[in-house]
């Protein structure tokens, strides 16, 4: 019964997990990390709208924990996207920091199947003074090749952009070429 209970513990032990985080997601599977009370330039606002176009079961991607915020003051955000969809540069989901490479731990890190971006090239821009965002930790997703991608502690940032019918929650947009960028 011993050695039993030990071989137990072992292959519980070895199971990838995310850590809990005490805050469940909207499914009751609990999250890795903790959505931001506070971002500079961001006021905290309800939305519920909004933050369920966000905040998806697991399994599906987009956020796990989640908080909307207003932006009051200029807030530069950045977006990896695919060049062989230019309307693609201007979509939903950014980050808060610059993004680093390689293109494989980004995607992992961000839960972005391959199918979605290529993730070649960068853009950064500035959030409109009064747009509604939501920020979150990264819920996991199974890709449509049948990869799973873990929830973790990362945080993404969703808005509500449809560059296709003129809808943007950014301007001052720069692109910025390739990504990652080649080492000099």
């Amino acid at each position: 019964p011993l050695l039993l209970c030990f071989s137990l513990s072992l292959l519980t032990a070895c199971v990838a997990t995310p850590p809990a985080s005490g805050v469940a997601g909207i499914d009751g599977v609990p999250c890795a990390g903790v959505a931001p009370a506070a971002v500079a330039g961001l006021q905290p606002v309800e939305d519920a709208a909004l933050q369920a176009r966000a905040q998806l079961a697991s399994g599906k991607g987009g956020v796990c924990d989640a908080r909307v915020f207003k932006a009051v003051d200029e807030v530069v955000v950045y977006r990896v996207y695919d060049a062989s969809k230019p309307w693609s540069a201007f979509g939903g989901w950014w980050s808060l920091t610059r993004p680093q490479g390689p293109r494989t731990e980004y995607a992992q890190q961000n839960a972005i199947c391959p199918e979605w971006s290529a993730l070649d090239q960068l853009v950064t821009c500035r959030i409109k003074a009064g747009s509604e965002v939501v920020v979150g930790t990264t819920q996991d997703v199974t890709c449509g090749d049948g990869q799973q991608l873990a929830k973790n502690a990362g945080i993404q940032l969703y808005m509500a952009n449809d560059s296709r019918n003129g809808v943007l929650q950014v301007d001052s947009c720069a692109l910025r070429g390739a990504w990652p960028q080649p080492a000099h």
